[in-house]
């Protein structure tokens, strides 16, 4: 039971990351921004911890290729990290499509 805990880190660590990621642009999207349209800091802040989001998942689904594939938790590690790179990158395109506030 000792270990229980670490390992479940370990298993979910990359969907930590895509949930602190969508709660932050989302909260701070819907706080921070106001008409007037441009590229402000905003938009430069949002896409700085998009593009942290994506690396924080890319070094975390490395870390998980590089290790031996035999067991759930190696599973759990291969498919968070898919899916929360997956996830940070389709919430980072709206970024991309919708520019700075409006």
């Amino acid at each position: 039971m000792e270990r229980f805990w670490p390992r479940l880190l370990q298993g979910t660590a990359p969907l930590l990351v895509w949930a602190g990621h969508f709660a932050f642009c989302y909260l701070f999207a819907a706080a921070a921004c106001t008409p007037g349209g441009g590229l402000d800091w905003r938009w430069c802040l949002l896409l700085a911890v998009t593009v942290l989001a994506l690396a924080a998942c890319g070094l975390l689904l490395w870390r998980a290729c590089r290790l031996p594939r035999t067991g759930l938790l190696a599973l759990a590690r291969l498919g968070s990290g898919w899916l929360a790179l997956v996830a940070v990158g389709w919430g980072g395109l709206v970024l991309l499509t919708a520019g700075a506030c409006r």
